[in-house]
């Protein structure tokens, strides 16, 4: 049995990934907050304590709940292995100068195998190499070109949203490349962890899409697991079309039971970054959605022809008469961020009013200051439990961006 087993996105939760944010949030500066894709600066601490509110609705509903951090540090083997991965995050990190490569290795490398992982996630400061030797270089004569950056290596503070840079797909799993490079470099520990721990490193896991340099972009923001048979997608401002035609090629040829892919058009932009950013399943039957994508929706099904080629046939239709046939539903209830209020519903969806993590069928978790919105899925019957979200959202993630299931129930 392969241990990644995730057919939908409202079986209940029985293994989720996160990442704790209080390493790396402290990253985010006045100055750099743009780099990092953060709308303002973070209270680390208090980040950190609404994240365990978060992990503790999880397990408090049966959820095994690992952490990124911890993966990481058993991922990491001999010196060679380290040395190995540091090579490739410092390339990521566009660090080519070789003394400095150097420099940063003689720090890391004598670290026990928990203050090596740790250290990588949360960034290292220049200061915090000035008394680490390296070898004689041109730059150590000049200027420093980047004297505002107080940082010799980089870290992303968005490892906290675990849905973008792996995604769990059946029994398989997608490693993700970024439109932004400063996330990239969570692939880079992501592929690590891939590689050496065996929850993600068997032979029954395949790998539907990797981490190509070269490649276009894809994150896991856009996937959606829709049934066993169907997977929708998002062309957002993130993924693109190449990256989503590999990764359906890939996935309908796997063996798994997906038949279908299919390709959301949604509004390019910021607010709209990913399709689970518009639209979230939160019963077998129900759906929250921004309104703003309400109307005739643009959508390309993909299938696998018999040489196997894909085959695209384009559909319009209403979200409400999609689902119904996509999922061979008699009727489906679709619950309108903030209730449908124009106002309420763009102020709402800015926080990730519509990012709901169901974690079992009509049970999610949701932030807390998005209440008209949790008032109106309390009114369909959907059970919400609600995440501190003051801090959090600052880093422009809901509950089901700061997670990746595992492993859920089957419907």
């Amino acid at each position: 049995m392969s241990t990644i087993d995730v057919y939908s996105e409202v079986g209940k939760v029985k293994k989720i990934l996160v990442s704790r944010p209080e390493l790396y949030f402290d990253a985010v500066r006045p100055d750099s907050r743009e780099f990092q894709l953060v709308d303002d600066v973070v209270w680390a601490e208090q980040a950190g304590k609404d994240h365990d509110v978060f992990t503790q609705h999880l397990r408090d509903n049966g959820a095994e709940v690992v952490y990124l951090e911890d993966l990481f540090e058993r991922s990491l083997g001999d010196e060679a292995d380290r040395r190995k991965f540091l090579d490739e995050y410092m390339t990521e990190d566009f660090i080519y100068d070789d003394a400095k490569r150097e420099q940063i290795a003689n720090y890391l490398m004598p670290m026990s195998a928990h203050d090596f992982a740790r250290t990588v996630m949360a960034g290292i400061e220049k200061k915090d190499l000035e008394a680490v030797t390296k070898p004689w270089s041109l730059s150590d004569a000049l200027p420093d070109d980047t004297p505002d950056d107080p940082y010799a290596m980089h870290t992303s503070c968005n490892f906290v949203m675990c849905r973008d840079p792996g995604c769990s797909v059946g029994s398989n799993f997608t490693l993700n490349r970024f439109v932004q490079n400063t996330r990239n470099l969570e692939t880079v520990v992501w592929k690590h962890v891939f590689e050496n721990v065996k929850d993600f490193a068997s032979e029954d896991v395949k790998l539907l899409h990797t981490n190509n340099p070269y490649g276009e972009t894809i994150e896991g923001g856009d996937i959606c697991i829709l049934s066993p048979e169907v997977i929708a997608i998002g062309h957002s401002c993130r993924t693109l079309p190449q990256a989503i035609e590999q990764f359906a090629k890939a996935t309908l040829a796997s063996g798994d039971s997906f038949k279908k892919v299919v390709v959301f058009e949604i509004p390019k932009g910021r607010a709209y970054m990913h399709l689970d950013t518009v639209f979230t399943q939160v019963d077998v039957d129900k759906f929250t959605f921004y309104p703003g994508i309400i109307g005739g929706l643009k959508l390309y099904e993909l299938t696998l022809a018999g040489d196997g080629s894909l085959r695209a046939d384009y559909v319009q239709e209403s979200l409400e008469e999609c689902l119904k046939r996509l999922l061979h539903l008699p009727a489906v209830d679709l619950i309108p961020c903030a209730g449908g209020d124009p106002f309420w519903a763009d102020y709402e969806q800015w926080s990730d009013g519509s990012n709901t993590l169901a974690i079992a069928p009509g049970v999610v978790v949701t932030y807390d200051r998005n209440h008209r919105t949790n008032d109106c899925l309390n009114r369909h019957d959907v059970k919400v439990l609600t995440v501190p979200s003051g801090e959090l959202c600052r880093a422009r993630g809901g509950p089901r961006c700061m997670s990746m299931p595992l492993v859920r129930e089957s419907l």
